[in-house]
């Protein structure tokens, strides 16, 4: 009996001891830097497309008014919902909240007003996305994701103007790390890899899930890039090479299938990675998805570990 109580005493202390390390190691800002500037730049883009139509969707008498929204997103009596700034500002407000938010996230890509910023840019960035969900996909739905999560984390430590200033100013005996370590950026870093693992496991499951889907038959790049104008390459030619669509088809299927469980794995995380960059490159080509190649390739910098503190 006290055998067993030694075991599951053990168990219990070694099972705590790897969750504390995994959750809440203190890491330095350096990764969450890089990602703070790459989610930047692909807010900036994703805001910046509304300013062609922004009266015709937003404005009173456009074609997504609140009435509208109101009734397909956010029924009466529902308290957590899909929310937004724009919800409450007059059609005269909108050119100058747009341009404000552009301003706000740029400051937020240079890493200017710390963790105040960045939750002032997310908060910026998705309204324009809750206020008009109909106009929304997948690209959106990640770069949300990212920008939450990098909100906990203290992603203005590293490779913004107040860390360039730093460094300026640090005596030269000083480490080019001198802001200390943080178990918030551990925590940032972790919620981004755990949510990419799983958007990647949803992905590959979504692709098998019906058994005559083009993935299975090897056909699903094909059907990405026969889209008139958008693949970014004329891939009409691989039309006599069927083989070759289906390698590049079961390649993507079998990479969202092997991501969650080789990631983790250190001497795997190279390749899988690798592997990763090659295929969300190569589909952004094939289906001219970009944007949302893009920011599922910025993910993967997540994984990327910073330096930890001894």
């Amino acid at each position: 009996m006290p055998s067993a109580t030694h075991y599951f005493d053990d168990l219990n202390t070694s099972i705590g001891a790897t969750w504390n390390r995994f959750w809440f190691t203190p890491t330095s800002a350096t990764t969450l830097g890089v990602l703070r500037i790459a989610t930047g730049l692909l807010a900036l883009y994703a805001v910046a497309t509304y300013a062609t139509d922004l009266q015709r969707w937003f404005a009173a008498d456009g074609m997504l008014p609140m009435s509208l929204i109101g009734d397909l997103y956010r029924p009466e009596g529902q308290i957590l919902g899909q929310w937004s700034v724009l919800d409450y500002l007059p059609d005269s407000m909108l050119w100058p909240a747009y341009w404000t938010s552009l301003a706000v996230t740029g400051f937020y890509t240079l890493g200017i007003g710390g963790r105040a910023i960045a939750i002032a840019a997310t908060i910026a960035t998705l309204s324009f996305f809750t206020r008009a969900p109909l106009l929304i996909g997948e690209f959106e739905h990640v770069l949300a994701m990212l920008m939450i999560y990098l909100c906990v984390g203290r992603a203005c430590d590293a490779f913004s103007i107040l860390s360039l200033f730093q460094k300026k100013d640090a005596a030269p005996t000083h480490s080019a790390f001198s802001i200390p370590p943080s178990a918030f950026n551990t925590i940032s870093l972790r919620l981004i890899q755990v949510h990419l693992a799983i958007i990647h496991l949803m992905m590959g499951y979504a692709q098998l899930a019906v058994p005559e889907s083009a993935w299975w038959s090897g056909e699903g790049v094909w059907l990405a890039a026969a889209r008139p104008g958008m693949p970014l390459v004329d891939l009409s030619g691989l039309v006599d090479h069927p083989r070759i669509v289906a390698a590049w088809s079961h390649a993507i299927t079998l990479y969202l299938l092997a991501f969650p469980v080789l990631v983790w794995k250190r001497l795997a995380r190279p390749l899988i990675l690798t592997w990763g960059a090659t295929v969300w490159i190569s589909f952004a080509i094939a289906s001219g998805w970009v944007p949302f190649c893009l920011v599922m390739l910025t993910g993967l910098a997540a994984f990327i570990e910073p330096r930890s503190s001894k």
